[in-house]
């Protein structure tokens, strides 16, 4: 079981160079030959970072539908006690509010692997962050 960071999922939405590797990886669960999580609060931050790139509606109406087609993943939706909780982490790990909240429910949901592009995950002890390409 896996959580997905937002990065991955923009590499495919926004066209970047990274969208190759991680639209692989995608489609295997999307087939369900892997399992995992993305949290409600990071499907927020797609669609926000997608409307400041021009997505128009349309396009970001098919990036969530397309979600529902995903065997494999799950959305855990984080209550109001895990984002105080990941306030908190915050502080300890020097980390912005969205990447303390994916520890925090990494912990909540018994998680240790995260696949991600971004680095600041490796100085978590209890996260092994792993990029698609080790994965596809």
């Amino acid at each position: 079981m896996y959580l997905i960071d937002a990065n991955i999922f923009l590499e495919v939405e926004l066209g970047q160079k990274k969208g190759f590797d991680s639209k692989k990886l995608l489609k295997r669960f999307e087939k369900g030959e892997l399992t995992g999580y993305i949290t409600d609060f990071h499907v927020d931050s797609i669609v926000i970072v997608m409307e400041n790139y021009g997505k128009k509606g349309e396009e970001i109406a098919i990036f969530l539908s397309s979600l529902l087609k995903y065997r494999g993943l799950s959305i855990i939706v984080a209550s109001l006690d895990t984002k105080i909780c990941a306030a908190e982490i915050m502080e300890k790990h020097h980390l912005d509010f969205d990447d303390a909240l994916v520890c925090q429910c990494m912990i909540e949901n018994g998680l240790s692997k995260l696949v991600s592009y971004d680095a600041h995950f490796d100085n978590i002890d209890f996260v092994e962050r792993l990029t698609p390409d080790k994965l596809i």
